[in-house]
């Protein structure tokens, strides 16, 4: 297995897009009824590419990936900003992560990479985005993290 900080590109994101799929139709099985996409959540994803590659170029992304030979097989992609409440902090969040079940056992050693990536970014705080019934709640459990706020959703329009 490698596990590596890779520059994004538009080849990596078709490589990330089935996995990505795949995490989106996981998280509405665990999801359900607490979404406020319930009922609606079975479509394709369409992510903004072009933005993850105007982020990258700005140094604000970090992709850590797990591959087995040269394939795909996870990936954590996140970001960096300056807290608006407390400008000197520099913040980090995880945006996306999936790992396929079968390599699941990795995800606490990709999980550190991309912890030590972020500390050499010199990331003071990083926000993962989970949901308490998601295999990746438990990993972040036993790493130390915290819940702190809870992200209330309301659908304003269909």
């Amino acid at each position: 297995m490698i596990i590596a900080q890779e520059p994004f590109s538009a080849s990596v994101a078709a490589e990330i897009l089935p996995l990505a799929q795949k995490g989106w139709d996981e998280s509405t099985l665990i999801k359900n009824a607490t979404c406020a996409y319930f009922g609606e959540r079975a479509f394709l994803i369409e992510p903004d590419v072009e933005r993850y590659q105007a982020l990258a170029s700005q140094g604000l992304l970090l992709l850590m990936t797990l591959r087995e030979n040269t394939t795909l097989k996870g990936y954590i992609l996140g970001l960096t900003y300056r807290s608006l409440h407390h400008k000197h902090i520099l913040c980090g969040i995880a945006d996306a992560i999936y790992i396929d079940p079968e390599y699941r056992a990795y995800t606490m050693v990709v999980a550190e990479k991309f912890e030590e990536a972020m500390r050499e970014r010199e990331v003071q705080i990083i926000g993962w985005p989970t949901h308490i019934d998601g295999p990746l709640y438990e990993v972040l459990k036993a790493r130390g993290y915290v819940g702190d706020d809870i992200v209330m959703e309301k659908r304003l329009c269909a």
